[in-house]
């Protein structure tokens, strides 16, 4: 049991770390390719936190979602959620749906809902995402972000 439990905190720890890493190369490119300032996003944003920078009441669909970033261009807001999968499993499947019913929901409340999402993983689960891809209007991969298409949703 204490073997088990080991590599459970292990496998937690290296997924937190590649989340970790994901969110802070899309920072980076938010930044250094889009040329995002502190006043147009924010990463970890709250209702809160949205209210007193852009004075915009932030839907939320469970009381303790937190987006990876939120931005805000030409008076439109921008919910974006990344995730790598480094390999197969039914945490990809399940992201799948649970980001088709984010993306109702935020479609419904009048923000765009983008998925950046990469990874090996992605070659042995090509159903649900393409489910995912069908329903909803923006998955990219870090390519296509680091090639410039986020600029083509907010121009």
């Amino acid at each position: 049991l204490k073997q088990y439990e080991e590599g459970i905190r292990d496998t937690n720890a290296r997924k937190n770390r590649v989340g970790t890493f994901m969110e802070g190369l899309i920072e980076k490119l938010l930044q250094n390719i889009y040329g995002l300032n502190n006043s147009e996003y924010m990463s970890q944003g709250s209702p809160q936190k949205v209210k007193e920078l852009w004075n915009i009441v932030l839907p939320v669909d469970k009381a303790s979602r937190v987006p990876d970033f939120l931005i805000y261009k030409n008076s439109k807001l921008f919910w974006i959620e990344t995730n790598f999968y480094s390999g197969p499993g039914s945490k990809l499947k399940s992201t799948c749906g649970e980001y088709k019913s984010l993306f109702n929901f935020c479609k419904n409340h009048d923000v765009e809902f983008v998925w950046i999402t990469d990874g090996e993983g992605w070659k042995t689960t090509l159903r649900p995402l393409r489910e995912t891809f069908i329903n909803n209007d923006y998955i990219f991969n870090i390519s296509m972000v680091k090639d410039g298409i986020l600029e083509d949703l907010w121009s």
